[in-house]
């Protein structure tokens, strides 16, 4: 019975760094976002200006209750997908979503550039700091982005002074 126990822990050990390691290796699919720094000359003003240069979706409950807005460059050759993000057809649209972010005054939202595993620039996306973008490579040239489902909520707490 020692022995036995003695074996897994053994195994155990041996094993366990192996799975660790291969789990790593996945992560060299993911790619980042990284605030645009102005060296391209986009702003989210230009971005809304250009609009018809853009594939561009939103995330959130509606274009009027939105977590972040995506701009996909129609040139270059790279592509943005995700599962539930809605299409923005409309300058006015992309105006209005912009509005709404630009509303959540204790999550003031940021220009993002999106970037694949390598470093090369997918698009933009325009959403709070606190949001987490998550994107991965799923065919070279191809992100996937995950959703956002929720804008940016305050439960009142940084009115009252307190932790809630």
């Amino acid at each position: 019975m020692k022995f036995k126990k003695r074996l897994f822990h053994v195994l155990l050990l041996l094993l366990l760094p192996m799975f660790i390691m291969i789990g790593c290796l996945g992560l060299g699919n993911y790619g980042t976002v990284r605030v645009a720094d102005g060296k391209d000359g986009n702003t989210i003003q230009q971005l809304i200006e250009n609009w018809q240069d853009y594939d561009i979706y939103y995330a959130g409950l509606s274009y009027k209750s939105p977590s972040a807005i995506m701009f996909d460059p129609k040139k270059g050759g790279k592509r943005l997908i995700s599962d539930k993000w809605m299409p923005v057809t409309e300058q006015s649209v992309v105006k209005t979503i912009v509005e709404w972010l630009n509303s959540y005054v204790t999550f003031p939202p940021t220009l993002w550039k999106i970037l694949g595993p390598k470093g090369d620039f997918f698009g933009y996306v325009y959403t709070s700091g606190i949001e987490q973008v998550v994107v991965r490579e799923i065919e070279p040239n191809t992100l996937f982005v995950e959703d956002i489902p929720l804008p940016p909520m305050d439960n009142g707490a940084s009115l009252r002074g307190g932790e809630g």
